[in-house]
């Protein structure tokens, strides 16, 4: 570029104005002026050095200025790769924010996402997935509702405590009653089961040794030892000190009773279920029973004993269970004469093994031979 006399060179002041201009288009002139620079240092140092008017002064800085944010605006213009680090750098972040490791701030972000979940939880709107979930839930309920064992299955249950269904078997009997508090009289059973018949023969005391119950359906006899005489017995009558003549037989309620589920009770800070019997006939030891059941394993803890007048006329103390070949059976019960203080006896099952028995020794005139 040449510069004449007229040029804006020479009216600015000739060399004072390249140096002013040296940033954008340096010149080199032998002695005159500062030496050019290239940098806006050198520029301002020139312009400290040698003062120029205001209004020139400012429309230099003024190109400049244009010039250099129109630079800037095209370095920064946005390309398909500026675009693709911009959504690198977001996903970046979002990835920081849900997988960066336990520090203070972190702490916060595990506050903000514990919020959100809640948020989530308590504000879901109902969709068809909300709906089927609903569902689920409900048959689920439903489920453990339906898996809840009625009153026949308790009943069954009850039995097998003392039994093996079907299977006939054999067990051990120890009573020993109390009057006071004080040992009153002690015998020991051997009882053999078949069906809803069974045969219970007195092996101690010596004086009651050979001495045999037998309880055929509904019906009972007993033979003393020395005689043929057979007599026929109530299962209410008592044996000995609470125990009936009932309770030392194999016992089925299944067979002789209704079973009925009523309201829970908690006792002894336990909640049970109340299982009440009711008598299918006129024979039966007992006209009710109450069973207060465990609400969780379903073993009895307590059952009261009702006579035909409706009194209540003993009640039994589950108070230990103990497993004979794998299954488990009453081991000791407590009946309590609930009308006389101190009155009680104590029941021992034993030795429960399931045995094939004939069919012939669970008959009347078996008993006389």
């Amino acid at each position: 570029m040449k510069f004449n006399k007229s040029s804006w060179y020479h009216r600015r002041g000739g060399p004072r104005a390249r140096s002013y201009l040296g940033l954008l288009a340096p010149h080199k002139r032998a002695g005159t002026g500062p030496a050019p620079t290239s940098s806006f240092s050198g520029f301002c140092q020139c312009t400290m050095e040698r003062p120029m008017k205001i209004e020139s002064f400012t429309k230099i800085l003024l190109s400049l200025g244009l010039l250099m944010a129109s630079h800037l605006t095209m370095a920064a213009e946005p390309t398909e790769v500026n675009s693709q680090i911009t959504d690198a750098v977001s996903q970046t972040d979002d990835t920081v924010i849900t997988t960066a490791q336990p520090t203070e701030v972190n702490g916060q972000i595990t506050d903000a996402v514990s919020q959100t979940d809640d948020t989530v939880i308590t504000t879901a709107q109902p969709t068809e997935v909300n709906g089927q979930t609903t569902d689920a839930v409900s048959q689920v309920d439903e489920t453990v509702t339906i898996t809840q064992p009625d009153a026949q299955q308790l009943l069954e249950f009850i039995d097998s405590l003392r039994g093996y269904g079907d299977q006939s078997f054999s067990f051990e009997l120890s009573n020993i009653s109390y009057k006071k508090n004080q040992q009153k009289n002690r015998n020991k059973l051997a009882v053999q089961v078949l069906g809803d018949s069974s045969l219970v023969e007195f092996v101690a005391p010596a004086r009651s040794k050979g001495r045999k119950i037998l309880k055929q359906s509904q019906n009972m006899w007993i033979r003393f030892p020395g005689t043929r005489n057979v007599l026929r017995i109530s299962p209410a009558q008592r044996l000995l000190g609470e125990a009936s003549n009932g309770d030392v037989t194999g016992t089925n309620f299944s067979q002789d009773y209704t079973a009925t589920l009523e309201d829970s009770e908690v006792i002894n800070d336990q909640p049970t279920i109340r299982l009440r019997l009711t008598a299918n006939h006129n024979k039966a030891t007992y006209k009710e029973v109450v069973f207060f059941l465990n609400s969780e394993t379903h073993l009895p803890l307590r059952s009261d004993f009702y006579a035909r007048s409706g009194k209540l006329s003993k009640q039994a103390f589950y108070t230990k269970f103990k497993e004979f070949d794998g299954e488990l059976k009453l081991h000791r019960m407590r009946l309590v004469n609930p009308l006389v203080e101190g009155s009680y006896t104590w029941m021992m099952f034993d030795n429960y093994q399931k045995q094939t028995l004939d069919s012939a020794v669970f008959h009347k005139d078996a008993l006389s031979r």
